[in-house]
């Protein structure tokens, strides 16, 4: 896989090769600007303009329409949500995106939200909003799961339950493409792990 962005001059994926095997919590690790967030906005279809050859399913990525959004779910690292709408509002917004969603009360109330659901996002502390985000992420049902820095801006109690259902999320046959930089979290939930520095897996 080789990518650039229109304006570099150099590429900021030089050529990388992985397999992320169906039901492993796969890490990419490493420094930032290495190239690990990119990688995940090529495999969710964000950046299109790559080359080399991405299968999903044994598939060319590049076959999938948005038929492929129903089985991936997203939690990206600064988490975009409409400040002026409640928690509630946003998830119903995103749900209207997906052709089968979960009933989110259950979760909501394991990340601590369901009393604060009817609140503005806008009242929300970084912490609050890094749980809906994961919510967010769970709210299609995913067949896997991309996360960037899913732990970042929680306090330890909180961070445990994120990651327990991370752990919840693969023993029920998921699978994730995790990047991080807390050790501690690979530690705990990777299989296996990869580990990028200018563009290359090292």
């Amino acid at each position: 896989l080789v990518f650039r962005y229109p304006k570099n001059e150099e590429d900021t994926i030089k050529g990388i090769s992985f397999e992320i095997k169906k039901g492993e919590i796969f890490g990419l690790l490493g420094p930032s600007g290495v190239g690990k967030s990119t990688t995940q906005k090529i495999l969710i279809k964000l950046l299109t303009d790559y080359k080399g050859e991405i299968l999903y399913k044994g598939k060319d990525l590049k076959s999938y329409g948005s038929n492929y959004f129903e089985e991936v779910g997203v939690g990206f690292e600064m988490p975009v949500h409409f400040s002026k709408l409640t928690a509630e509002e946003n998830l119903n917004f995103f749900k209207k995106l997906y052709s089968s969603t979960i009933d989110v009360d259950e979760l909501l109330k394991r990340v601590g939200l369901y009393e604060d659901r009817k609140k503005k996002v806008s009242q929300f502390s970084k912490g609050m909003k890094v749980r809906l985000n994961f919510v967010r992420a769970m709210l299609n049902n995913p067949k896997v799961l991309f996360l960037d820095e899913p732990t970042n801006g929680l306090d330890p109690k909180n961070a445990r339950i994120i990651k327990d259902l991370i752990k919840e999320f693969k023993e029920e046959g998921g699978t994730v493409l995790l990047t991080t930089h807390l050790m501690n979290d690979v530690d705990e939930l990777c299989d296996r792990v990869a580990f990028m520095a200018d563009g290359r897996i090292v």
